[in-house]
């Protein structure tokens, strides 16, 4: 029983186990350029307050001093910024290290070393790109489809074309590919059935385009818009132009039968 409640101890108290009442954590933010973004936290996990703390990145045989804390209580936890490890410029994994040191109640010095990594993923664009367009009437829409490749070497695409719920596209099931010569365009229609019950004209339409080169994979999507029915007119808006147009034959015949009366008047006198 003792056993298991040391265990249990070492589990959820490490540092009070082993003396070391400071926590330490790293994280890291890296974007497509390979800017490296450090993040140190320190939590007091002790039941005493540990004085002159000072915390240090070491990265590619450098070190990189930080902000000095003069006090850390037990419970309080901070977290402190370094934007000064060199950008990275490869593919794959980098380790950091900080170095903490500090001062117990009793002026005796400490020092914690702990360890991470961050992994860098070259940024890969699509050399694919297009446009798509729509025309069609009120119950189906025909979707004009342009692809360009934008390189020089040959493409094995893949498609997938994202509709709105209850649109269907008649000769578009699910996926379709085809081969892209280098800077070769092409040139396709897709007709798309509106759905039931659907007041709106306009909906936003997604080309989602990949393929494989070099064992990377490349994403990318073309972005467009249905349309059903011309620009000026809308299902939605079909009793208001019901109305408008009764209402305009309604003022046209009352026009010409005053006209008429007027003339036959005119006539008789």
């Amino acid at each position: 029983m003792r056993v298991f409640l040391v265990l249990i101890v070492l589990v959820l108290y490490p540092n009070m186990v082993f003396g070391q009442p400071i926590k330490v954590s790293i994280g890291s933010d890296v974007n497509e350029k390979g800017q490296v973004d450090l993040f140190l936290t320190l939590e007091n996990t002790g039941s005493h307050a540990v004085l002159h703390i000072h915390p240090m990145f070491h990265f590619h045989h450098s070190m990189s001093m930080m902000t000095a804390i003069r006090e850390l209580r037990p419970g309080q936890k901070i977290t402190l910024e370094n934007y000064q490890h060199p950008p990275v410029l490869r593919v794959g994994t980098y380790p950091i290290s900080a170095m903490v040191k500090y001062k117990t109640l009793e002026g005796n010095e400490k020092t914690i070393l702990h360890s991470d990594s961050f992994y860098f993923k070259e940024p890969v664009q699509s050399q694919i790109g297009g446009s798509i367009q729509s025309s069609g009437g009120v119950s189906s829409s025909i979707l004009k489809i342009f692809l360009k490749n934008q390189s020089d070497s040959l493409k094995n695409i893949r498609m997938m074309l994202l509709l709105p719920p209850g649109m269907v596209a008649e000769n578009f099931d699910g996926m379709m590919g085809f081969t892209l010569r280098g800077k070769a365009g092409k040139n396709f229609e897709v007709r798309v059935q509106r759905g039931p019950n659907v007041d709106e004209d306009r909906f936003p339409v997604r080309l989602m385009v990949e393929y494989g080169e070099m064992l990377k994979h490349y994403s990318g999507e073309i972005k467009g818009v249905i349309q059903f029915t011309p620009s000026w007119y809308s299902v939605k808006y079909l009793k208001h132009f019901t109305v408008l147009t009764l209402m305009g034959l309604i003022l046209a015949g009352l026009y010409f039968r005053f006209y008429y009366s007027l003339k036959k008047g005119n006539t008789n006198g």
